[in-house]
């Protein structure tokens, strides 16, 4: 018989199984296009958390000061602002100060005009604040309002410095 068609599957099933197969390749398209759509979001995305300094438990002093602190022993080291020593002084004191049991450190800018009158070409370490001189860097270990030890110089301070923050 002409026009009989013997075949079971029809044209309308084989239209019907293009359809299912498209529309799923349209649903894992769309889902790929939002992986990797987050993904370039999250990867791109700026930063909003705040910057937050951390805080150095350390603070500038004056000179005339370095006796009358609360506290009942401290450091108090005296260096140039301007110097090269300033960085090699603060990495050590920042790991000192990072040790569960520290001694609170005072710094004093040695650059500063209400300092001048301290320095001098001739150190002159006494517990008498009006003939106190230094001549350059200068760690004064002070407990209970008198001078227990210092060090003078770059060199011998890094090193103290160096040992008590190991």
């Amino acid at each position: 018989m002409k026009g009989y068609n013997n075949n079971l599957i029809t044209d309308d099933d084989s239209f019907e199984a293009k359809n299912v197969i498209i529309v799923i390749l349209i649903i894992m398209a769309v889902l790929v296009s939002f992986y990797f759509i987050t993904k370039y979001v999250l990867e791109h995305k700026k930063d909003n958390t705040p910057v937050v300094e951390s805080v150095i438990d350390r603070e500038k002093i004056m000179f005339g000061q370095i006796f009358s602190r609360s506290d009942d022993e401290y450091y108090v080291i005296a260096y140039n602002e301007s110097g090269k020593s300033k960085d090699i002084y603060n990495k050590y004191i920042d790991k000192y100060n990072s040790k569960d049991s520290h001694i609170k450190f005072y710094e004093i800018n040695l650059d500063d005009a209400f300092n001048k009158n301290f320095a001098s070409n001739k150190s002159n370490i006494v517990e008498d604040i009006d003939n106190l001189k230094v001549s350059g860097d200068t760690l004064f270990k002070i407990k209970d309002k008198k001078i227990e030890f210092y060090k003078e110089g770059t060199s011998d301070i890094s090193s103290y410095l160096k040992e008590i923050s190991a």
